[in-house]
C-alpha cells in the first residue's frame, strides 16, 4: 500500500485536512472490498493457527502503514499539542481498523459515504489542535 501513488500522495500533501480527508476515502474504498474478507479470517483465526498468524500479519502491516499518515502528521507540526507520533499512529489504527468499519456500515447499517465523513471528522479531533 505504502507504495501505490494514491498513498504517497497523502503523505505528502502539507494540509493535514486533506491528508486526513484523503485518507478517510481511501480506507472508505479498501474497506468496502475487504472488510467482508476481515471479518471471516477474524472467525477463522478464533479456531485456526493459521488464519490467527495471518490476520496477526495483516493488522501489523496495517498499523505500519498508518504510521506513515501519524509521521506525516506530526513531521509538519501539524498533531494536537501533547500528542506523540507513536500515540496519533494508534488513534489511527483503533478508529481506522476493520472491525470499526463493520461495527458501522455492516452492523449499524451506515452507508460508506457516512463512515467516510465520521471517519475524517474524528481523527481530525482526535489528531489535529
Amino acid at each position: 500500500m505504502a507504495d501505490r501513488p494514491q498513498v504517497r500522495a497523502l503523505e505528502s500533501d502539507a494540509d493535514p485536512a486533506n491528508q486526513l480527508t484523503g485518507f478517510a476515502a481511501l480506507l472508505r474504498e479498501i474497506m468496502a472490498r475487504v472488510g467482508p474478507v476481515h471479518r471471516l479470517l477474524a472467525d477463522a483465526a478464533r479456531s485456526d493457527q493459521d488464519a490467527a498468524a495471518l490476520l496477526a500479519e495483516i493488522a501489523r502491516q496495517r498499523h505500519e502503514g498508518q504510521q506513515g499518515i501519524a509521521r506525516s502528521l506530526a513531521r509538519s507540526g501539524a498533531l494536537r499539542p501533547g500528542l506523540s507520533e507513536r500515540d496519533a499512529a494508534d488513534v489511527i489504527h483503533a478508529l481506522a481498523s476493520p472491525e470499526v468499519y463493520g461495527l458501522l456500515v455492516t452492523d449499524r447499517g451506515w452507508s460508506g459515504e457516512r463512515y467516510e465523513t465520521w471517519l475524517r471528522s474524528i481523527l481530525a479531533d482526535q489528531l489535529l489542535p
